[in-house]
């Protein structure tokens, strides 16, 4: 660009020279009209408006690169078929717009059929003919952004060589504010999507526990701990006095398929779920048949929830569950002076997979000492940062020897237990980023 410029100027009589200098005062005009905004609907606008004005083009579009995909997309357009190209992508290298994109040099045509690189279907999508053509590289820093498109000369015949040098020359004002623009629509998305996220954090925080309840002869404490801001892990307790006037503890502890603000969506509506539906069924199969056809009803194709629901009786340490496709709690039992675990059963699939399904009701009695360890498997799927899962071995293992410990400490603390597994957990993972929620509930009876 820079010897035309000079061969143009050591060659222009005084005439041509004056209305170099008005063209490019124009330039500069238009630079501060491209600086009054930020909006990026309006920056494509502006910039296609005064390419238009400059070149005396009937007709300006911009396509910008799309870098993944090594292809031009659609940005903006003067055109009255705008709704049609909309749709039109180009491979970098095809076309006449292609090859600027993948080379950055200009291309300039008086009719644009006579060149063997002509990407009809453009036209075919417009319904319409393209004659003269100019299409010049939005260059920034060196780097090909995109191109800008400039079709039919008003009048008839070429696009001239003063078209091309002003057109290079705005190429680059008009790539510098269409990115600065981008920058800024990215940042405004960015922000929103940061409030989102803290939006969604504090309503699924109202979703969990405010406080761990106290029932008299036992401790009970649940934390749950995102990968990412927000999560898809869920635990709640839910005091009720039955027909019989008997007091109960419904425990909770639920999974969803996925993680982030859509695993989050769902845990939302589980929880309404649960506050709508559990006063109004006297049995855990009853609950559970009525939430799973409550989430098949309301969850998209794909997606499901694993849950572990408990009834505690507190006067006989009786515990009623039903598990749901979820990680079969643990129960922990001292026995001749050895603590066994046992794994509790599994009663039917995850929640909203298929309509009306029958889930088993289970029984446990915990007798005093007794430690179930309900979790999720954010917590065995713990990854090291060379990919080795914290496993369900060394789980085992992290809570019999804080058993032993609490008992040796005489802290039967149900939180006790937790915070010991979480601290195994963060040791294991030495660092590595979190690959999944984590969530850990444990009942005590003391």
């Amino acid at each position: 660009m820079g010897n035309t410029v000079f061969d143009f100027i050591s060659q222009a009589s005084e005439a041509e020279l004056q209305a170099e200098l008005v063209r490019y005062v124009s330039l500069f005009q238009i630079n501060e009209v491209l600086s009054s905004t930020l909006d990026y609907d309006e920056v494509l606008r502006l910039v296609l408006q005064e390419m238009r004005a400059l070149s005396g083009a009937e007709i300006a579009s911009i396509f910008l690169i799309n870098k993944k995909e090594q292809v031009l997309e659609f940005a903006a357009t003067t055109d009255v078929q705008v709704e049609l190209l909309k749709s039109v992508r180009v491979p970098l290298g095809k076309g006449i717009s292609g090859y600027v994109a993948q080379t950055g040099e200009h291309v300039n045509l008086s009719d644009i059929r006579s060149d063997e690189r002509y990407y009809k279907e453009v036209d075919q999508t417009r319904g319409a003919e393209t004659k003269s053509y100019l299409c010049v590289p939005l260059k920034l820093r060196g780097e090909i952004k995109g191109t800008v498109q400039l079709m039919n000369k008003v009048g008839g015949g070429a696009f001239t060589n003063a078209d091309i040098r002003l057109m290079l020359n705005f190429s680059s004002q008009a790539a510098m504010a269409i990115e600065t623009s981008l920058l800024h629509r990215e940042a405004l998305t960015k922000k929103a999507f940061e409030r989102d996220v803290h939006l969604a954090a504090d309503i699924q925080r109202q979703s969990l526990p405010s406080t761990m309840p106290s029932i008299p002869g036992y401790s009970l404490f649940g934390h749950t701990e995102p990968a990412q801001d927000v999560g898809g892990d869920y635990f709640q307790f839910i005091p009720h006095i039955d027909r019989t006037t008997k007091q109960k503890m419904d425990i909770i502890v639920a999974d969803v398929a996925g993680k982030g603000i859509p695993a989050s969506l769902i845990v939302s509506n589980f929880h309404a779920a649960l506050q709508l539906l559990s006063p109004l069924y006297d049995t855990l199969g009853e609950l559970a048949f009525q939430l799973n056809n409550f989430m098949r009803q309301n969850l998209i194709s794909g997606t499901f929830v694993t849950a572990f629901i408990a009834r505690l009786e507190p006067d006989t340490g009786r515990v009623q569950y039903v598990s749901c496709g979820h990680n079969p709690p643990y129960l922990f039992r001292e026995e001749n002076g050895n603590t066994q675990a046992t794994l509790l059963e599994q009663s039917g699939t995850a929640f909203g997979l298929r309509y009306d399904m029958a889930y088993r009701v289970h029984t446990v009695n915990l007798e005093a000492q007794d430690t179930l360890l309900i979790y999720s498997d954010g917590i065995t799927e713990a990854m090291d940062p060379d990919n080795n899962q914290y496993e369900t071995e060394r789980m085992l293992a992290c809570v019999k020897k804080s058993l032993s410990s609490s008992r040796e400490s005489k802290n039967e603390s149900a939180q006790y237990i937790v915070e010991t597994l979480r601290s195994d957990a963060d040791r294991h993972r030495r660092g590595a980023e979190v690959n999944d929620d984590l969530t850990l509930v444990c009942l005590r009876r003391l």
